[in-house]
């Protein structure tokens, strides 16, 4: 998430993206958030959720099946395109996905991580002080980056997160673009953005 707020202090928008609605801090289950930023052809999408809203847990996975939660998570992340469709007539791809979290061993996230390295942490050397460190407010930052071929037709974004994980109850999510910017909360009966 810390790239993401690094290209729109590059592009000189993050002041903006404050400006369309409060900064929330707070760790809420069932809510996450989403910001947008297009920029000629590229649109990057910064995403922040509780682990609740994605995983039947909240700390560093413990057990064997935890893990393959997390990895599987992971591999359903990277398949961005699937979750959010920018407007066909666009043609914009998936170039990058990055994902993050403190309660989450980076390598069950990142695809390039050794198979043998995660299959072989079978849990059993973490105490359940460290299993549980992040329970009570571990949270993933994702950040996907598209380019679109046509990116004078891209107006808008449907977001099919809701029916991949429902424990997503609401959404706020917060554009800047080259018409400008908007604010929306969105949810499973709403989840199509556009600017």
């Amino acid at each position: 998430m810390r790239k993401f707020f690094i290209i729109l202090i590059a592009l000189g928008w993050l002041p903006c993206l404050f400006t369309l609605s409060q900064a929330h801090d707070a760790h809420e289950h069932g809510s996450a958030k989403l910001n947008i930023a297009v920029k000629g052809a590229q649109v990057s999408l910064g995403l922040e959720s509780p682990l609740a809203n994605l995983l039947p847990f909240e700390h560093r996975p413990a057990t064997p099946e935890q893990r393959r939660q997390v990895r599987d998570l992971a591999l359903r992340l990277r398949q961005a395109e699937t979750l959010f469709q920018l407007t066909p007539a666009a043609e914009c791809r998936l170039t990058k996905v990055e994902l993050e979290s403190e309660s989450l061993e980076p390598e069950l996230l990142d695809p390039e991580a050794t198979i043998f390295k995660a299959l072989a942490d079978d849990g059993g050397d973490k105490s359940p002080a460290q299993a549980g460190e992040h329970e009570e407010h571990g949270d993933l930052d994702a950040e996907f980056t598209f380019l679109c071929a046509k990116p004078e037709n891209l107006n808008g974004l449907d977001v099919l997160l809701f029916e991949a994980w429902p424990e997503i109850e609401k959404m706020e999510a917060r554009a800047v673009t080259p018409r400008g910017q908007r604010a929306d909360t969105l949810s499973a009966k709403k989840h199509l953005f556009s600017w």
